[in-house]
């Protein structure tokens, strides 16, 4: 198998991994209910907050997400199959909680400009965060190849460093357009 195909599967495995794992976190999340007892939003009092404040929020909450679905690359894959079901776990519940407080015509209605950016990008993130360790467990398991398993696992770090990086462009992306829906409904964050 060429290494171009060998990447290119590896990205697919992980990816699907990656989904599942997702998936898996928003719909328990999903099933919670959060909502009780939750204080209603507060109203927006009119002050201007500057954007790149708000900017700095938004990423201040989503990038230390997004370096934890990748930290499985230094860890063989165990922190991100523990951390990203549980942070899709903490979405999942939170789409609930907000959906039951607002209703979800206005949550879907607000969130559907940015929302995908910031998933897909916590996605790639984790997917990134598992590709040593699958490329360590797909060469173990290969009886070809001249490289061992931990070889293996440092060959495909830079492909991972790559997409990592591919993820926070799309997380600031993301952000961008947060703040600008932040920032047309006058809401503080």
């Amino acid at each position: 198998m060429s290494a171009r195909n060998s990447e290119k599967s590896m990205l697919l495995i992980v990816m699907t991994l990656s989904l599942a794992l997702m998936l898996g976190g928003f719909i328990t999340g999903f099933q919670t209910n959060l909502s009780t007892g939750m204080m209603p939003a507060p109203a927006p009092d009119g002050t201007a907050v500057p954007w790149w404040s708000v900017f700095g929020r938004i990423l201040m909450v989503n990038l230390p997400a997004l370096c934890l679905a990748f930290s499985g690359v230094t860890t063989g894959g165990i922190s991100t199959l523990i951390a990203w079901p549980l942070t899709s776990i903490y979405i999942g519940s939170t789409m609930r909680a907000a959906s039951a407080q607002l209703g979800p015509g206005e949550v879907l209605g607000t969130i559907w400009v940015y929302a995908p950016g910031e998933f897909a990008a916590l996605l790639i993130a984790a997917g990134a965060g598992l590709m040593p360790a699958a490329a360590a467990v797909r060469a173990a398991l290969s009886a070809e190849g001249s490289l061992s398993p931990a070889q293996h696992y440092m060959t495909v770090f830079p492909l991972a460093l790559k997409t990592f990086g591919l993820a926070a462009a799309v997380l600031v992306l993301a952000a961008l357009i947060e703040t600008a829906v932040v920032a047309s409904k006058g809401i503080s964050t």
